[in-house]
């Protein structure tokens, strides 16, 4: 009996091991970035979602992050007609120094460099 358990935990346990060690990971490309973006103006840009880098996801809820010391703003992304193309249209509303990510709604938050806003 305990060699027929330890048989079924080890077959199990093997069964496991490809969703364990498959993980998962996007990469998300930009139409464009928001440089030269002016206040209250709006910067539509499109996210291709890929997992490991190479197949589209469907199905997630990508979005736009921006912050300036206490605001902060989410803009969701929209699926386009493209598998793993999204659009997300992103206000800053305000001039100055702001900060912006992308999570990509799959694994992770894509962090870039900082950004000035222009004066509308």
């Amino acid at each position: 009996m305990r060699r027929l358990l330890v048989t079924a935990a080890l077959a199990l346990g093997l069964t496991l091991v490809p969703a364990v060690f498959a993980g998962g990971w996007a990469t998300v490309q930009l139409s464009s970035t928001p440089t030269g973006v002016r206040a209250g103006k709006v910067w539509d840009v499109r996210l291709t979602v890929l997992q490991h880098g190479r197949t589209p996801l469907v199905g997630i809820t990508p979005s736009v992050q921006i912050s300036s010391g206490a605001r902060r703003r989410t803009f969701p992304a929209r699926p386009t007609a493209t598998p793993g193309v999204y659009r997300a249209r992103v206000v800053f509303p305000a001039a100055g120094r702001w900060t912006w990510q992308v999570d990509d709604g799959f694994s992770r938050v894509h962090t870039y460099s900082a950004i000035r806003i222009l004066q509308r």
